[in-house]
């Protein structure tokens, strides 16, 4: 049994079509001419797949974020294949219920324990996720503070996070 199926349909030289199991169409394309490149596809996911956690959680701790940002940036080893080293994610959040506290607690819950694109990627990948709050309305501006993660489990104890939120 599969639980994912996706369909690419070549466009020619590098382009593709991807086409997901309801229908809705992504374009790719290793030159970057027509759609993003399979890696910039990856870091997408990757971002996508920790921050809807993030988002999640945070509401769930009553400190919902107004506004959220991921920026993905990643370093590729130099020869082929060209897998992801290193990647770092920048989150902005805006919220003015928003604490430093909760936000590294739902960055490391969501990274550590449910982000299933991280988990499927290589072992030896080092993420480093780096966070800024603004009051709501305000422009992004500040430096980045950086998240002490530990090393991912599946065995992460979410009781004593959910207390300390209520």
């Amino acid at each position: 049994m599969n639980d994912l199926t996706v369909k690419l349909n070549w466009n020619g030289w590098s382009r593709f079509t991807g086409v997901n199991a309801v229908g809705v169409e992504t374009a790719i394309d290793a030159d970057n001419q027509s759609g993003a490149n399979p890696a910039e596809l990856l870091l997408e996911a990757l971002g996508a797949s920790a921050s809807v956690v993030v988002i999640s959680i945070l509401k769930e701790m009553r400190t919902p974020a107004a506004k959220f940002e991921v920026t993905m940036k990643a370093d590729r080893y130099r020869t082929d294949p060209s897998y992801l080293t290193g990647a770092r994610m920048l989150f902005d959040v805006w919220g003015d219920c928003v604490t430093p506290d909760n936000l590294v607690r739902a960055i490391t819950i969501s990274i550590s324990k449910y982000c299933g694109v991280y988990h499927s990627l290589r072992d030896d990948l080092r993420l480093r996720p780096q966070f800024r709050i603004h009051a709501t309305g305000a422009e992004a501006s500040g430096d980045y503070q950086v998240v002490e993660m530990a090393p991912p489990t599946i065995e992460l104890d979410l009781s004593a996070v959910f207390r300390k939120a209520a």
